[in-house]
């Protein structure tokens, strides 16, 4: 039996990674460093009650909007990661505080290898909760 770690864990470990510092900027209110860190040139943000961003410098603003009107105390949750050649996706679950009050969510993203053999996220969609 081998014991090396599986392809799929693998590529869990850099997306856990990867949520990890999108939750230290994202609470830092870094727009700027989120972007850099988790987002691909041609991602697309997928947000709820607005319309599709396109490109990583759109994406930008939308968190520079985002992030300083009063999200906070994020937390992100990713269950499940499955992968096939260059690209994998996750789910999970989501807290955060907006204006004072915790919304809980889900999001569904998909990243797809780098040149540098890291990740990025190329699709990301998100929704909170029913109350």
């Amino acid at each position: 039996m081998s014991s090396a770690a599986s392809p799929v864990n693998d590529i869990a470990r850099v997306i856990r990674a990867l949520d990890m510092a999108f939750m230290e900027h994202a609470n830092a209110k870094d727009a700027a460093a989120v972007t850099e860190a988790f987002y691909a040139e041609d991602a697309q943000l997928l947000p709820p009650n607005a319309p599709m961003v396109r490109g990583k410098e759109a994406i930008r603003a939308f968190w520079e909007g985002m992030l300083p009107a009063g999200a906070g105390d994020l937390s992100l949750d990713t269950r499940d990661v499955y992968a096939s050649g260059d690209l994998a996706y996750a789910t999970g679950k989501y807290s955060v505080t907006i204006g004072g009050e915790k919304v809980d969510g889900k999001y569904a993203i998909v990243y797809r290898r780098q040149e540098d053999g890291g990740y990025k996220v190329v699709v990301d969609a998100f929704s909170a909760d029913a109350a």
